[in-house]
């Protein structure tokens, strides 16, 4: 390789490895581009890194109470 054809290679070279990556608009798994599945995993993140709610578990308890208080109204008007 001479001086004069090392810059073409090294431009070949950088073109080649730049065209390697992905665009936002490829196809990803799911239906989804690439990136619209990037961004759902960023809010999915965020999500997880949430503190919990405050009410969560009285909320929980309130509703196994009303799930168990409906069942018994709907077995007793059923036995009768």
């Amino acid at each position: 390789m001479t001086r004069r054809t090392m810059p073409f290679t090294i431009a070949s070279a950088l073109l080649i490895v730049s065209a390697c990556g992905r665009a936002d608009s490829d196809p990803a798994s799911g239906g989804l581009t690439v990136g619209e599945a990037e961004s759902l995993d960023r809010a999915a993140t965020r999500l997880d890194e949430r503190a919990p709610s405050p009410g969560g578990a009285d909320a929980e308890a309130l509703e196994s109470d009303v799930r168990a208080r409906l069942a018994a109204e709907t077995n007793e008007k059923s036995a009768n």
